[in-house]
């Protein structure tokens, strides 16, 4: 590997550990522009990526962490509220008005909702809850609840950890990351399991890259395992393909870039690790932060004022936001 580069540009602002990320979408044909970002204390930012200004900032919640953010349109932002619930914002108005609030039932985790487009109509949104091992479907645009899945044997997989929603063979289906290490790919139409493979340490991150149908699950200890998901819509099948160790223990976060050629980790030891998405190598580690990488997140495409291709952004508990143009050439 050769020696790691430094952060084209770190935005400041934030007054506690940056908890969640994402690049706020754009109207087709334009670059993005802008980047949010939630806070440990329940506090939402936006800056603008060109002038690396702060535009916006309000709390959503005064004592909650921001678990997830979700950029739906240019002035739609979602966040997953601990304790709380999905909370919708319409950023175009000042300050931000809250225009939907989808409740969450007695999880008190740490794992993030995860939504989807069922199809034109319809935006499906799972959330943790009932309960530490369930996690709930909701028609986001109805704001009604469809079902609960919850495991017949709650203590063998302990609590949720992560949910993830998988397009598979043109089925959608809901995969859940459980405590014990297993995962649960669940028909939740018919709130069934319908494959399921199990690792051997506690999993606490996981990302999934759609045209591979690659997952990616980082743990408690040095493991890093490589899940592969079959496509037939039949019989959805999933195992684990690869497993590997990193120097140092935990893992707060993943992402797979989203062209699909490498993927990122984000490290309780504050190091940002790149691997190769076809034979996993280590590509670079990068050596900024001083604390852990709580959060990361791609662009979808080019960033307004920065080089072309993907522009990664890593949230820490130092309160910091580190931007990284890497590996794009």
């Amino acid at each position: 590997m050769s020696t790691p580069p430094d952060p084209v540009f770190v935005l400041r602002g934030a007054t506690a550990p940056v908890t969640s990320l994402t690049f706020i979408v754009q109207a087709s044909g334009e670059k993005i522009q802008q980047l949010a970002a939630g806070t440990q204390d329940g506090h939402i930012l936006i800056w603008h990526l060109k002038t690396k200004r702060l535009l916006k900032e309000w709390s959503a919640n005064s004592s909650s962490s921001i678990q997830w953010l979700h950029s739906e349109t240019p002035q739609e932002l979602w966040a997953h509220v601990r304790y709380e619930g999905v909370k919708i914002w319409d950023t175009g108005k000042t300050p931000p008005f809250l225009k939907t609030q989808i409740p969450m039932d007695d999880y008190l985790g740490f794992g993030q909702s995860h939504s989807i487009h069922l199809n034109k109509q319809t935006r499906l949104l799972a959330i943790p809850g009932p309960g530490q091992e369930g996690v709930s479907v909701w028609d986001v645009d109805k704001n009604l609840k469809i079902c609960s899945l919850v495991p017949t044997d709650p203590k063998k997989y302990g609590s949720l950890m992560q949910t993830r929603w998988l397009n598979l063979g043109g089925k959608v289906s809901l995969a859940a990351v459980y405590e014990s290490g297993h995962i649960s790919l669940w028909d939740w139409n018919k709130n069934a399991i319908t494959s399921e493979c199990q690792v051997k340490e506690n999993p606490m991150c996981f990302t999934y890259h759609e045209d591979s149908k690659m997952g990616i699950i980082g743990t408690a200890s040095e493991k890093v395992y490589i899940l592969n998901f079959g496509d037939d819509s039949d019989c959805q099948k999933m195992s684990v393909v690869k497993e590997f160790t990193i120097t140092n223990a935990g893992l707060s976060s993943c992402d797979v870039r989203p062209d699909g050629k490498l993927y990122v980790t984000g490290g309780w030891d504050s190091r940002i690790r790149f691997f190769s998405c076809k034979k996993h190598k280590p590509l670079a580690v990068l050596q900024y932060h001083r604390k852990t990488v709580e959060c990361l997140a791609f662009s979808a495409g080019n960033v307004e004022h920065f080089d072309e291709g993907f522009l990664l952004a890593a949230g820490s508990s130092d309160k910091g936001i580190s931007l990284w143009n890497i590996f794009n050439s």
